[in-house]
C-alpha cells in the first residue's frame, strides 16, 4: 500500500496539473508599443552611373602612381598576403626568381624588360633591344598606407646596365591587377 502511494500520488499531481491553462503563454492582453513614423533627417546623396557598376570586393586592394620614372606599388593588405601576390604575379609572368627571403623581405629576380618576362622570338628580341637582362630585387616595405612594392636593378662593379626597373613595377602592377585581383572566370578549354 505505501507503495502504491509512493507512486500514485506523484503522478495523480502531475496529471493534475498537466490539464491547467496556461494563462502566462495568452498575451493578447499585453500592450503593443506605439508606431512612431520613420523621419529621414540626412538628404540621400545622388546615384552616379559608376556607383551602377559592379564593383569588385578586392577593387580597392591596391594603389598604384606612376608619376614619370618611378612608379610606386602599394598593396593595401596583410603584408603576408602581399608577399603571395608578388609571388604569384613572379610566377604567372614567368620572371626567374633566384632568391626569395620573407624574413629579408625581399626576391631576388632576373629580368629582361624588352621581353616583359615572357620569351619572345629571336627577331623580336632583336629589333626590341633597349635593355639588357640583368637581376633586380623586389623588396616590400610596410607602411601605413600598405605594403610597397620597390624594385631595384643590382649592377656588379664595372658593368654598366639601363636601369629597367621601372618597368618591373609595371608589370607587377598589371599582372596583380588583371589576373589576381581582376580575374574572370576562366571558360572551359582555356586554361
Amino acid at each position: 500500500m505505501l507503495r502504491k502511494l509512493t507512486y500514485g500520488l506523484p503522478c495523480l499531481l502531475l496529471t493534475a496539473c498537466a490539464d491547467a491553462p496556461d494563462k502566462y503563454r495568452d498575451t493578447h492582453h499585453l500592450e503593443l508599443p506605439p508606431v512612431l513614423p520613420i523621419e529621414h533627417t540626412n538628404p540621400q546623396p545622388a546615384v552616379e552611373a559608376d556607383d551602377l557598376k559592379p564593383k569588385s570586393a578586392l577593387a580597392n586592394l591596391m594603389a598604384f602612381t606612376d608619376a614619370g620614372g618611378k612608379p610606386v606599388l602599394t598593396l593595401k593588405t596583410r603584408y603576408d598576403r602581399a608577399w603571395e601576390m608578388v609571388a604569384t604575379a613572379l610566377k604567372l609572368t614567368d620572371i626567374e626568381v633566384l632568391d626569395k627571403n620573407q624574413a629579408e623581405n625581399r626576391f631576388q629576380v632576373r629580368y629582361d624588360p624588352d621581353t616583359g618576362g615572357k620569351d619572345v622570338g629571336l627577331l623580336r628580341e632583336l629589333l626590341n633591344n633597349h635593355y639588357d637582362e640583368a637581376e633586380y630585387t623586389i623588396t616590400l616595405k610596410e607602411e601605413s598606407a600598405g605594403v610597397v612594392v620597390n624594385a631595384s636593378l643590382n649592377k656588379p662593379e664595372g658593368v654598366e646596365a639601363e636601369d629597367g626597373s621601372a618597368e618591373l613595377i609595371r608589370l607587377l602592377h598589371k599582372t596583380i591587377d588583371e589576373k589576381i585581383i581582376n580575374r574572370s572566370p576562366q571558360k572551359k578549354g582555356e586554361e
